[in-house]
């Protein structure tokens, strides 16, 4: 079973401060190309997630303001973790069980990065390729 540190490190964080506004952060996402941001306080302290589902949900649905309003009022605050040295099949679980897209990956109560769920059909894509591979191997080399 592969644990998740090795895609994690391949991956940069990208996050916004406690306070930022909502038009803020959202053009902050569309600059990036990303559906979810983590929320850090001023010493880097995980608070929340703000997603696309977040700005419909939470800001467009109910008529806020863009401009006026913080990620911290509307941001998801019941986060999916995991642990860096958790296997992908855990993460896939702990994802499905919770109807997640993303799940945070900490490391001695750090964040240290996200995984999508596209992130890990990867990994498990590339297992099921070597495992077909040695099977293949082991059958035809007799």
């Amino acid at each position: 079973m592969k644990s998740i540190k090795q895609k994690i490190l391949t991956k940069s964080i990208l996050t916004v401060k406690s306070g930022t506004s909502i038009y803020d952060t959202v053009l902050f996402m569309a600059k990036y190309n990303i559906g979810l941001v983590p929320v850090l306080s001023e010493d880097g302290k995980l608070l929340g997630v703000f997603s696309e589902r977040d700005l419909v949900r939470r800001v467009i649905a109910n008529n806020l303001d863009l401009k006026s309003t913080t990620v911290d009022t509307v941001m998801s605050k019941d986060l999916v973790l995991a642990d860096i040295n958790e296997t992908y099949e855990e993460c896939l679980k702990k994802m499905k069980d919770r109807g997640t897209r993303h799940i945070l990956v900490i490391e001695n109560d750090k964040l240290v990065g996200i995984l999508s769920i596209r992130d890990l059909l990867e990994i498990d894509l590339k297992v099921q390729k070597e495992t077909i591979e040695v099977l293949h191997n082991y059958i035809y080399s007799k």
